[in-house]
């Protein structure tokens, strides 16, 4: 029985709809969203990306800095990798594609600037919350090659997460998800749908169209 995945959903003027714990690990997703995947490092992000998304639908922050400064941990490049990432995620919006963005996101004010950016393309953002132990975290971070973050930076990451996490709907986020697991990570389906307007009743419809983990 899977029980750990909360899920909000808001629709166009209508208040807050539910709050539960579900029986289903299915995610559903509009087909033009700005998805926006939020967690600590180590927490399972672009794993998790990797598995339900193409790679050209994914803009990774780590993969934005190493196009600045060839080496994705390079701190000092990140306020331009932002630049790039921002850029990419608006330009994929404007063409009608879906946006996926792998970053820590753990704070309001690095999310601000991506929910504007739904917002002036005329898209929902989504929000994926990836609530793990902290430990679970640190320890798949000392399993990386190429990035060994200390295990402070890990903590502050999280506790900026947990601290506005359930201000996520006041920031503008249409959909949310918290996984709270490892189980509820790896069950997790992911259901695309295409958006309708029923413009007599001035709410957003959703019609069905489950799609398969990415090649």
């Amino acid at each position: 029985m899977y029980s750990h995945i909360r899920i909000r959903f808001l629709a166009p003027k209508t208040p807050y709809l539910r709050d539960s714990v579900l029986q289903t690990m299915k995610l559903t997703i509009p087909e033009l969203s700005l998805v926006v995947l939020i967690g600590p490092s180590g927490c399972g992000k672009s794993t998790f990306a990797a598995k339900y998304f193409r790679a050209t639908e994914v803009i990774s922050s780590d993969h934005c800095r190493a196009l600045v400064a060839d080496d994705e941990n390079d701190m000092g490049a990140t306020p331009a990798a932002f630049r790039i990432l921002h850029s990419i995620a608006r330009e994929r919006l404007r063409s009608g594609r879906i946006a996926v963005v792998d970053a820590t996101s753990a704070q309001p004010e690095s999310r601000k600037p991506l929910v504007a950016l739904a917002a002036k393309q005329d898209c929902l953002p989504v929000a994926i919350v990836f609530d793990l132990p902290e430990e679970l975290c640190v320890a798949r971070n000392r399993g990386r090659a190429n990035r060994n973050l200390p295990a402070g930076v890990i903590r502050r990451q999280r506790d900026q997460m947990k601290r506005s996490m359930n201000g996520l709907q006041g920031e503008g986020f249409r959909f949310v998800y918290v996984l709270d697991s490892v189980e509820a990570v790896d069950s997790a389906v992911i259901e695309r749908q295409p958006l309708s307007l029923n413009r007599d009743l001035g709410v957003l419809g959703l019609e069905s169209e489950p799609v398969e983990p990415a090649p």
